[in-house]
C-alpha cells in the first residue's frame, strides 16, 4: 500500500454513489421485459453508443497493465494496441453492422444466441455460451484485482478489502438498471477516463521538465525501449504481428462488444462510432505507453502495474493524481459492468431459465462475488498483462471463424464450427504444453489460423 488522504477516498465514495443514483434512476425507467432490461430496447443513438463501446474496451489494463507492459519492453506496446484497437472499425463495419442487422430482425439478445440458432444448432449455442464465459471471467477477476490496487493505493485498506468494495457497488447498479444502467454510466465514466488521461500526460511530463526532455532521458538511459523489438528483446517481428492481429480478432468476441453491437437504434448509430472510435483510441492509448518508457528515466521502484498511478503522484499536484485515480477505477468499472451484464444476460438466455430478469440479477451478484473470491489467488508478480493474454484474449479469439461464417456464409455446417471451436481451443492447450512448436508466434493467434482452417475444410466436405 502507498497511502492517500481522506479527501480522495471522500471524491471515489461520492463518484461510487454517483453510479448507484444513475443505477437506481435506469431501474424506474427500464421495463421489465428482457429486451429492454438487457439491451435498453435497442435505443442507443450515436453518442451513447460511442461511448460505451469505447468506455467497455477500456479496463484496469488501460490505466495499469498497459503502462507496466510499456516499462518493460517500450513503443511496440503501442503499436500492437494504440494501431491494432485503431482498425476495429473494420470490424465494425463487417462484424457489428451484420449482428445489429440480424439480431434486430429476428430478435436476438445474447452472442451465442444468433449464432445457434442460423445453425439450428444448441449445442454450438452452448460451446459458444461456455467459451465466452469461462474465458470472459478471467477477464472480469482482473477488474476486481485492479479496484484492489488503486483503492489502496489511496486509502489504507487492502487490495482485498478495495476489491470487494468496487464489485458491490458495481454489481448493485448493474443489478438495478441493466443495460441502461451500465451504459449511462459508461458516459459518465468514459468522459472521465478522457479528462484523467489528458491531465496526466500534461502534468506528468510538464513534471518531468517538458514533453521533449521527458522522452530525451528516456532514450537516454534505455534507447531500447524506442525501437522493435524493445525491452528484453520482447517485441520479436513474429509477436509483434500476432499481437496486431489478435486485437483486431479478439475484440468483438469479447461477449460485452459483441452485445453492445445490438442496442444499436440505427445504423447511423454504428457509423459515427465507426468514425469517432479510432481517433479517440489511438491518442488515448499513447498516454499510458509515454508514462510508461518516460519511468524508465527516473527512480521509481514500484510493480509493473503500478507505474501510472505512481508516476502521476510523483510528478504531478494532488488534484490531477486525484482525478486519474478516480479515472482509473471508471476504466475498470466501465468494462466491468459490461461484462457481469453480459455473463449473466448469456448464463440465464442461452440455458433457457425462466423469469430471465430476476434471475439474470441473482447471477450478477454470484458472479461479483466470484471475482472477489479470485482476488485472493491472484499472484500480483504475473501482471495483468500477461495474466489476460494467456487467459481471455487466447481462448475467445477462436471464436471469430465461426462468428464470421454464420454472418457471412451462405450454409453453414453446425459439425464445422463445432470442430472448428474444438480444434482451436485444444490446440492452445498443445501449444502451452510445448507439443508444438509456435515458432514465436503466439499461440492465440495460430489457434485462430487453425480455428479458420478446421471450419473450411469441413464445411466444404459437408457441403459436397
Amino acid at each position: 500500500m502507498y497511502g492517500g488522504n481522506e479527501m480522495e477516498l471522500v471524491l471515489i465514495l461520492l463518484y461510487f454513489i454517483v453510479l448507484i443514483v444513475i443505477g437506481i434512476i435506469a431501474n424506474k425507467r427500464t421495463k421489465k421485459n428482457p429486451e429492454d432490461y438487457f439491451l435498453a430496447n435497442r435505443t442507443f443513438g450515436p453518442f451513447v453508443l460511442f461511448f460505451t463501446l469505447a468506455a467497455t474496451n477500456f479496463s484496469a489494463f488501460t490505466f495499469l497493465g498497459f503502462a507496466g507492459a510499456a516499462y518493460k519492453y517500450g513503443f511496440g506496446q503501442y503499436g500492437i494496441m494504440g494501431v491494432g484497437t485503431a482498425l476495429m472499425p473494420i470490424m465494425f463495419f463487417i462484424i457489428g453492422r451484420k449482428i445489429w442487422k440480424i439480431g434486430k430482425k429476428y430478435g436476438y439478445i445474447t452472442p451465442p444466441e444468433i449464432v445457434g440458432e442460423r445453425t439450428k444448432s444448441y449445442s454450438l449455442r452452448l460451446l459458444f455460451m461456455f467459451i465466452m464465459v469461462i474465458y470472459t471471467i478471467p477477464y472480469l477477476a482482473i477488474q476486481a484485482i485492479g479496484a484492489g490496487i488503486l483503492l489502496s493505493t489511496v486509502a489504507n485498506i487492502s487490495i482485498k478489502i478495495g476489491a470487494s468494495i468496487t464489485m458491490m457497488v458495481i454489481v448493485l447498479y448493474v443489478a438495478m438498471g441493466g443495460m441502461r444502467g451500465s451504459s449511462w454510466t459508461d458516459v459518465i465514466q468514459g468522459l472521465i477516463m478522457i479528462i484523467a488521461m489528458i491531465l496526466a500526460l500534461l502534468f506528468v511530463s510538464q513534471g518531468l521538465g517538458g514533453f521533449e526532455n521527458a522522452n530525451i532521458d528516456a532514450f537516454e538511459r534505455n534507447p531500447q525501449l524506442f525501437a522493435r523489438p524493445g525491452g528484453n528483446g520482447y517485441f520479436t517481428f513474429e509477436i509483434w504481428f500476432s499481437f496486431m492481429l489478435l486485437w483486431i480478432f479478439v475484440d468483438p468476441m469479447f461477449p460485452q462488444f459483441f452485445s453492445r453491437f445490438y442496442t444499436a437504434r440505427s445504423e447511423k448509430s454504428l457509423k459515427y462510432s465507426m468514425i469517432l472510435y479510432p481517433l479517440l483510441i489511438s491518442f488515448l492509448f499513447l498516454v499510458p505507453v509515454l508514462i510508461g518508457v518516460w519511468a524508465t528515466a527516473t527512480d521509481l521502484d514500484v510493480p509493473p502495474d503500478m507505474i501510472l498511478p505512481m508516476m502521476v503522484k510523483n510528478y504531478a499536484p494532488n488534484w490531477v493524481f486525484t482525478i486519474v485515480m478516480i479515472g482509473a477505477i471508471a476504466a475498470l468499472m466501465s468494462t466491468a459492468d459490461s461484462q457481469l451484464l453480459s455473463l449473466s444476460t448469456m448464463l440465464i438466455r442461452d440455458l433457457k431459465i425462466r423469469n430471465e430478469i430476476f434471475f439474470s440479477k441473482i447471477i450478477t451478484i454470484l458472479l461479483g462475488i466470484f471475482a472477489i473470491i479470485f482476488v485472493l489467488f491472484f499472484d500480483p508478480s504475473k501482471g495483468i498483462f500477461s495474466t489476460l493474454v494467456k487467459t481471455t484474449f487466447s481462448g475467445l479469439v477462436v471464436l471469430f471463424p465461426t462468428t464470421f461464417a454464420v454472418l457471412y456464409f451462405k450454409r453453414i455446417s453446425k459439425w464445422a464450427c463445432i470442430f472448428s471451436i474444438i480444434f482451436g481451443e485444444l490446440s492452445i492447450i498443445i501449444f502451452r504444453m510445448g507439443i508444438l512448436p509456435t515458432f514465436g508466434f503466439l499461440d492465440g493467434i495460430l489457434a485462430f489460423f487453425i480455428a479458420f482452417m478446421v471450419l473450411i475444410m469441413i464445411n466444404i466436405s459437408n457441403n459436397y
